[in-house]
């Protein structure tokens, strides 16, 4: 019997491919990554420029419990690799025609906050926590981490029993819900925001997502000291050490099939790596369509045609002279044509003017992402999808867009105090990513 480990490639280093490369590499399989691009870490990317540091993708740290689940699998403690901070506050949430609102992630906090705004609005954020903590919880005991291979997975007495609600939740739009609880527009804007990180609207996402408020409220926001690259490096830290074996600069031209099963892939100039299993962390419509020959794709091009994609987005990565004091690490921006800013994206595909945005600001916490006494901003406007915006154009809008922060945020000299200034709009997310529709 032959003692030759079992060969996994996988196409892509987002975090999803590598956090899949240590699971197999731990599991006795040779492991071997290809990414496209120059460093691991796919939209979780960072750069320096001009003595700023970048986080270019993701920068709220949620739900700790499941990085916390993966580094246990890996046999590691979590805390050797990454140094949280609970921030303090969660985030400010601003308005264009009323005072900010901060959120302290301290329920009792936040429940005099909502209920100074709205009568009786303390006590049903309360309750609409309690109720959105309940479904996390259930969805973390049962689905996150089921497979659904039996029959039995579905048949446990506590799913059974919330099954109902569930479904009903899964039906129902999360404004119609938040509407239940609360009715001033800025306790909606608050409760229903996530919403965007999910790349859907709250006028069509199902209320069973009310459970990132349990996150919000419940259990708080992270920042992992030095940014949250910090996370992609612990994660190839941990590869290294059990055998992962990582290739950048490598595009891969497609997915080899023989007999239908999936035994290796071809690079972009020709050479060819073969495997026992092949997995792509690529997006799942350019694994469907360029990777895949047509006899092996899932569906065919009228399934593509009738989904809706999820939005595109400007980010800003701005380096600001001097000191911004308003902004906390987190900031939203929310527009008083809070539906017409979702149907702008979703419906009419046309950009949204005034836009809702999110605002981060690391250097409160994180003194090496600017230089002393400058601040480091990252921006980022969601755009409907599927648009070409060429640097000029993309320029344009970003000018206006940054007109708008000065004016909401009273930062009048804002443009003028600019020392970096670098965009990456929905053509750069097809390129650097070959993410669908941009």
């Amino acid at each position: 019997m032959s003692s030759k480990k079992p060969k996994a490639i996988i196409i892509g280093a987002g975090i999803g491919g590598l956090a899949t490369a240590n699971l197999l590499a731990k599991a006795g399989y040779e492991v071997e990554v290809f990414e496209k691009n120059k460093n691991p870490g796919g939209r979780a990317d960072t750069a320096k420029i001009k003595g700023f540091t970048f986080d270019l993708g993701p920068s709220w740290y949620l739900m700790p419990e499941i990085f916390e689940h993966h580094f246990k699998l890996m046999g590691e403690d979590i805390n050797k690799h990454l140094d949280l901070i609970r921030l303090e506050p969660a985030y400010k949430v601003f308005f264009e025609n009323n005072k900010p609102v901060t959120i302290t992630s301290n329920i009792a906090k936040d429940a005099e906050t909502f209920e100074s705004i709205e009568k009786g609005a303390g006590k049903a954020l309360t309750n609409y926590v309690k109720k959105g903590k309940n479904i996390y919880n259930l969805s973390l005991k049962h689905f996150l981490y089921t497979n659904f291979t039996s029959p039995g997975d579905f048949l446990k007495l506590e799913v059974l029993k919330n099954g109902p609600k569930m479904l009903q939740l899964s039906f129902m739009p999360i404004h119609n819900y938040v509407n239940r609880f609360v009715r001033d527009k800025r306790l909606q804007q608050i409760l229903e925001y996530p919403m965007v990180f999910l790349g859907t609207s709250p006028f069509m996402a199902p209320a069973i997502y009310s459970l990132m408020s349990a996150l919000d409220f419940h259990q708080g926001v992270y920042y992992p000291a030095n940014g949250m690259y910090t996370i992609i490096t612990a994660l190839v830290r941990i590869g290294k050490k059990n055998g992962v074996k990582y290739h950048f600069n490598k595009d891969v031209k497609q997915i080899i099939v023989e007999n239908k099963k999936a035994t290796g892939i071809e690079l972009v100039g020709g050479k060819k790596v073969f495997a026992d299993i092949v997995i792509s962390n690529s997006d799942v419509h350019y694994t469907e369509t360029s990777l895949l020959s047509r006899e092996y794709q899932s569906y065919p091009q009228s399934y593509w045609d009738k989904l809706q994609p999820g939005p595109s987005a400007l980010l800003m990565y701005l380096g600001i002279k001097g000191k911004i004091d308003n902004l906390e690490h987190h900031n939203l921006l929310f527009v008083d044509s809070w539906q017409e800013n979702f149907e702008s994206i979703y419906d009419t595909k046309t950009l949204p003017k005034p836009a809702s945005m999110y605002i981060c600001k690391p250097r409160g916490l994180d003194a090496s992402t600017a230089p002393d006494g400058d601040e480091n901003l990252f921006v980022l406007v969601p755009l409907p999808p599927n648009l070409d915006l060429p640097k000029a154009k993309l320029e344009k809008i970003a000018d206006s867009y940054l007109s708008q922060i000065a004016k909401n945020l009273n930062i009048a000299d804002l443009k003028k105090r600019l020392i970096v200034k670098e965009l990456f709009g929905p053509n750069d997310f097809k390129s650097k990513f070959y993410s669908w529709q941009g």
